[in-house]
């Protein structure tokens, strides 16, 4: 019997023809294994059952209804924090991320699922509250906090000068904000109980510039990276100085630094995919599901390391 593969893709990649990472991932499997496609918008947890599809020659795919999960590997490949979590019944963001991890810890005890990457205690760690449980200097990276009243949020951002403010769970620089003064403070405090929010949802990072890197990492090993400066960010359009390109060894010797830092990180965290992303010198985040593998630029393609993620996930499904 061939291995079977379920792979949790964004939505969207059933729905239509985005995400050439995950269709070039999802075509390299479906030539050589039993692979059912699962969008993370599918999840029944009470249930205990995913909505699957299975791709078909041309593109397209088939739906196979609602499924129990079951099989040789499980590649979480989005983690959804897109997704509309009221719509999906949850109050909060961070409850559906918990059920989700839950679900998929479920299915590995019971033996349903024989490997799963990330594992949920990786994916865990991937939330940016995490950082804040390390040894900051120690592990290279910038001093990261979880508060718990607003005095300590003003403590901190007067300690600092400035910091970022960042929840817990997200991507893509979504709802990102500087704090740097009391008075930004005051506002994001008025924005959180205007929307409802919680300060436990939120974690805050000292401010840093500088260039910005990532390290990718495909089962533990280094395979790519790259950098920019003057980038756009929330608080400010894109520099004059705005430069990207693919970050090598040659780059005045500062990588080999970084990717020991990189390396550690990935380790302790124990992701078998994602990234540590830099700025300046210190690690601001890891990422784990979800992870961008590809740069462009007025659609000119910088860096591209998805080769190296179909070839891993190919060689280890292969291995089972």
């Amino acid at each position: 019997m061939k291995t079977r593969v379920l792979l949790t893709v964004n939505p969207l990649v059933v729905e239509g023809s985005l995400f050439s990472t995950t269709r070039a991932l999802i075509t390299a499997l479906a030539r050589r294994f039993d692979l059912v496609v699962v969008p993370v918008s599918g999840y029944d947890f009470r249930a205990g059952t995913v909505r699957a599809f299975r791709r078909l020659g041309g593109g397209g795919f088939e739906r196979l209804g609602r499924i129990r999960p079951r099989g040789d590997l499980w590649i979480v490949y989005s983690d959804g924090f897109y997704l509309d979590h009221r719509r999906l019944g949850f109050r909060r963001a961070r409850d559906y991320f918990d059920a989700q991890l839950e679900f998929h810890r479920r299915h590995l005890d019971t033996g349903a699922v024989g490997l799963m990457v990330n594992t949920p205690e990786a994916e865990a760690r991937t939330l940016k509250n995490w950082l804040a449980s390390l040894d900051c200097p120690r592990m290279k990276v910038i001093p990261t906090r979880v508060c718990e009243s607003f005095d300590e949020v003003y403590d901190f951002r007067k300690a600092e000068g400035r910091v970022v403010a960042k929840p817990v769970w997200g991507g893509a620089s979504v709802g990102v904000r500087k704090l740097e003064d009391d008075a930004a403070v005051w506002e994001f405090r008025a924005d959180l109980e205007g929307r409802g929010a919680h300060l436990r949802d939120y974690c805050f990072q000292a401010f840093r510039g500088g260039d910005e890197k990532r390290l990718w990492f495909a089962g533990g090993e280094f395979v790519g990276a790259r950098r920019f400066r003057g980038a756009e960010t929330p608080w400010s359009g894109w520099g004059e100085d705005f430069l990207i390109r693919a970050y090598g060894r040659n780059h005045g010797g500062c990588l080999s630094a970084e990717l020991a830092a990189a390396r550690r990180l990935c380790a302790l965290a124990g992701i078998g995919l994602g990234s540590v992303d830099f700025i300046g010198g210190e690690i601001n985040e890891i990422n784990g599901a979800g992870t961008v593998m590809a740069t462009f630029h007025d659609r000119r393609l910088v860096i591209d390391v998805r080769p190296h993620f179909v070839e891993y996930f190919v060689r280890l499904a292969a291995s089972l």
